[in-house]
């Protein structure tokens, strides 16, 4: 950085800690302010901008600015600016420069979609700062607060909804050389036409959560107005919500019972957050306002009427790890509903950097029987899963292995823990009894009836897929990932979103972009207790079967038409295939 640069800098960080404003009126009040808030907030100046995965490039404010950055794009060209829109959380979701070679100079400085460009993160500059004051800004050189942006010139407006809500900035940039008074001037032009296209193309129903918002927000404490394809969140309300939050809530405000009144408090999973939801009935169809409590925080208690659907109990909100006491600990559950993954987690809860040697198995291979004693006699912990494959001739393995470390424990001989996942329903009768003489320690539910699971473990798989996070899902994919019915539990989605990441180029995976009977499947409903517990002997049946369905048919003791009509209206249809790679 040249010296008259960093001496700059120093002299504007030395007016913003020091609070002092001088006479000849060389920092604005407004990069003042900005500043005092970067230094209050801990901002680094010399980190690189983050990375924010969640953005949807297929959103009411991305659809509506399109258009107006492309025609804005065209009169720019060859100026050496660049257009750039962000969300309301300050993280750029478009992008508009007129050559490649710039726009690979702004990738390799972090100024593309998907980055975090909130005052918060990275200190004063054009597109947080608008949006924390409310107003147009102007920021040039050094008065930015980011090392990195010290040699750039940027204009930026906030953009609002027609409630008069911020929902977006706009901002104008260049190298310093750039800089213009007309600047400000032109992105005002540019945020007022994004404005009017988002009053023209504006439904009843967002006007409708605009005016909720108005109402009922309240800029002390977090809230957020929803409905099923939008949120608006005030400041405190932002750091709840995300795409995949968007979903799981929608999920859990969707299977509540509101015949009791429109209002109730509901735990989000296991994050320890409480949601004190209210469901409005006015506008076109019913939306809800949110506020959240952190029930972490010191002094927290929940409500004695705080209510969870312990049906739809997320599977890794997994009862307390297993202590040391436990010989035995067994997690019992349908193939692929997230057996492995629970075991895991709560061996890694109870000690974390302790080894887990595991073994699967499978009715084609030996299960090393003694080896599986000699590493408990040395004090490993050991996985065994899928016992629902040990076949009766090899129950006694099973039963001689369990006993024998029962014993060992009980002696203080032994101080490895035998974990073990299994189906009762699929073993046969010997290993049946193993099992529940054993007893579980967790089970685990299908996939099906744990819809709420799906965006933390959609996370997860991406997480393991794309470390490099290339990729993210848009609100409405990962919804109708959660309307599906999962008939391959975990291991079908694990399935699906690794080829997504694989296959599909775009950083955003759209709903366009899904297997066709994940787009076209129909709106999530529960099933009753007869319809589960036909749902489960078909999935079995298809299993026993190899995928079948003549030979489904028969060991159901019904026609191949019923069950075809059976697939067709519990959603199993067109899926069995993934049946086969559950066991």
């Amino acid at each position: 950085m040249p010296d008259r640069v960093r001496e700059a800098r120093h002299e504007l960080m030395r007016v913003g800690l020091l609070g002092e404003v001088r006479a000849d009126g060389l920092i604005p009040d407004l990069i003042l302010r900005s500043w005092r808030r970067s230094i209050s907030n801990s901002v680094d100046a010399s980190a690189p901008c983050r990375r924010q995965h969640e953005i949807d490039t297929d959103s009411v404010l991305c659809r509506a600015a399109g258009p107006v950055l492309d025609r804005w794009q065209q009169h720019l060209t060859d100026t050496g600016t660049t257009l750039f829109l962000s969300d309301r959380a300050g993280s750029i979701v478009a992008r508009r420069a007129d050559d490649n070679r710039l726009r690979r100079r702004l990738d390799d400085a972090h100024a593309a979609e998907g980055f975090d460009y909130s005052e918060e993160s990275v200190g004063t500059n054009g597109l947080g700062t608008s949006i924390v004051e409310g107003r147009a800004v102007y920021v040039q050189g050094s008065q930015h607060y980011n090392d990195a942006l010290s040699e750039l010139v940027c204009a930026a407006v906030p953009v609002r909804t027609p409630a008069g809500a911020v929902i977006a900035s706009v901002s104008l940039g260049g190298p310093v050389g750039t800089a213009s008074s007309l600047m400000v001037s032109l992105t005002k032009e540019i945020g007022q036409q994004i404005e009017e296209r988002l009053r023209a193309t504006a439904r009843p129903q967002d006007l409708a959560l605009a005016m909720s918002f108005m109402r009922f927000t309240n800029s002390g404490r977090p809230t957020v107005v929803m409905d099923h394809e939008s949120l608006l969140a005030n400041t405190p309300g932002l750091p709840y919500v995300s795409v995949h939050s968007h979903v799981l809530l929608w999920e859990l405000l969707s299977s509540h019972d509101w015949s009791c009144g429109d209002t109730a408090r509901l735990l989000v999973g296991d994050t320890g957050v409480e949601v004190v939801a209210r469901r409005i009935l006015d506008g076109p169809r019913a939306h809800f306002v949110l506020n959240f409590h952190d029930l972490r925080e010191p002094g927290s208690t929940a409500s004695s009427y705080a209510v969870t659907n312990e049906r739809r109990r997320p599977v890794l909100s997994a009862p307390t790890p297993a202590e040391p006491r436990h010989a035995v600990a067994l997690v019992e559950g349908m193939p692929g509903s997230g057996r492995a993954t629970t075991v895991r987690a709560l061996h890694a809860g109870r000690e974390a950097d302790a080894p887990l040697w595991t073994t699967v198995v499978t009715p084609a291979e030996d299960t090393p029987w003694a080896a599986l004693a000699e590493r408990l006699a040395g004090g490993t912990d050991v996985f065994v899963r899928r016992v629902e494959n040990v076949g009766e001739h090899d129950a006694h393995h099973l039963s001689r292995l369990v006993a024998g470390q029962r014993s060992a424990t009980r002696d203080a001989d032994r101080r490895g823990t035998l974990w073990i996942t299994a189906c009762s329903e699929y073993a046969p009768a010997a290993v049946r009894r193993i099992i529940d003489e054993i007893g579980p320690l967790v089970r685990t539910e299908r996939l099906a009836r744990t819809p709420e699971r799906v965006p933390t473990l959609v996370r997860d798989i991406l997480q393991e897929a794309d470390p490099q996070g290339r990729h993210a899902f848009s609100p409405a994919a990962l919804q109708a990932l959660v309307q599906w019915h999962w008939p391959g539990n975990i291991t079908e989605l694990v399935d699906i979103v690794t080829a997504l990441v694989r296959d599909v180029p775009a950083p955003v995976i759209q709903r366009r972009h899904l297997p066709e009977r994940l787009r076209d499947a129909p709106p999530r409903r529960r099933l009753g207790l007869i319809e589960e517990a036909e749902r489960d002997a078909i999935i079995r049946a298809l299993d026993t079967a190899a995928g079948n369905k003549s030979e489904a048919a028969t060991l159901l003791g019904i026609g191949r038409t019923t069950l075809y009509r059976k697939l067709r209206q519990l959603g199993l249809d067109g899926d069995e295939s993934a049946l086969q790679r559950t066991r």
